[in-house]
């Protein structure tokens, strides 16, 4: 799990549970089985492309670490659906919510995504990356097949992303990291923690303004 994190290729959520059907629509895209046929698609181009880039600017010598992690920030913002995500995560207390307390929330939460991720870019330690595969699951979303290799050659950790396209751009709204999901499981602690506060998202609110202003975690003390 970790590993996923350090790449920052791994961001956020279990299939089928953002209302996509698990059967293959008929006029989604055909399967790809390997990496050149994934590649010839959109969505497997995406996946790879964010890859590739994630990789060169953790490989790039020149940058300082602000440069980096604006970098990494861009880039997150502009291949994960955060808004999707965000919603989902919370789960019905999205509609419990008060206006302005869904406008905090969803902001504190992208702060938070893109935060948590561009910290851990800067532990990459020689992983390579590869898209391996294509499962149509609707017209609208694909689930793109990947695999991490590591330097040590143990064996690959399996990484699968669901791709929605929505309003002609594609969004990561889903990555499962070895069948683990990891919005699932931020989904069930958010639940978790509102649950202890009797249903109310005021408790989940004051944690997670706590969080956007710890230091990352590689400025923290040691």
């Amino acid at each position: 799990m970790l590993m996923i994190l350090r790449l920052a290729l791994a961001a956020i959520l279990l299939f089928g549970s953002l209302g996509v059907s698990p059967a293959f629509a008929a006029t989604a895209e055909p399967s790809a089985q390997t990496h050149e046929q994934a590649l010839a698609t959109p969505v497997g181009k995406f996946i790879q492309s964010l890859g590739d880039e994630a990789i060169a600017v953790i490989a790039n010598k020149n940058l300082s670490q602000d440069q980096r992690s604006e970098q990494f920030r861009h880039m997150l913002s502009a291949s994960f659906d955060l808004p999707t995500i965000g919603r989902f995560v919370i789960g019905r207390s999205w509609n419990a919510a008060t206006s302005a307390q869904q406008q905090e929330y969803m902001k504190l939460f992208e702060t938070l995504v893109i935060k948590t991720y561009s910290d851990r870019f800067a532990l990459y330690t020689g992983e390579g990356f590869q898209v391996t595969g294509i499962r149509p699951e609707s017209e609208k979303d694909s689930v793109v097949v990947s695999e991490i290799t590591h330097p040590d050659g143990s064996e690959p950790t399996s990484v699968d992303w669901r791709v929605r396209k929505k309003d002609g751009k594609l969004g990561i709204i889903d990555v499962v990291v070895e069948g683990v999901s990891l919005s699932v499981t931020q989904r069930q602690e958010y639940a978790s923690i509102i649950q202890h506060d009797g249903g109310k998202i005021d408790g989940l609110l004051a944690l997670m303004r706590q969080q956007v202003q710890e230091p990352a975690a590689g400025n923290q003390p040691g």
